[in-house]
């Protein structure tokens, strides 16, 4: 699979950074790790709702695996 590059420096890396205009919209910027070339800016509201959506449906994930795993050690333990 081929790496994303920076098109100013080349670089592979990149980061997220969290900005405030003037006025209070906030957005997550996406940009170089190494030179700080902005690539591209996300609604940091959206991006947020993703996260905390994510959160939820991993942490259900990992309670229903957890019962599982319980029930599967209590039918051994029998």
């Amino acid at each position: 699979m081929a790496r994303s590059k920076c098109p100013a420096c080349e670089y592979h890396e990149f980061e997220a950074v969290h900005v405030t205009t003037k006025t209070g919209q906030k957005f997550c910027l996406i940009q170089c790790a190494n030179c700080g070339t902005v690539i591209g800016a996300l609604d940091d509201v959206k991006i947020m709702n993703v996260i905390k959506n994510a959160e939820k449906k991993l942490s259900r994930f990992l309670e229903n695996l957890n019962r599982k795993v319980l029930t599967v050690c209590r039918r051994k333990n029998s």
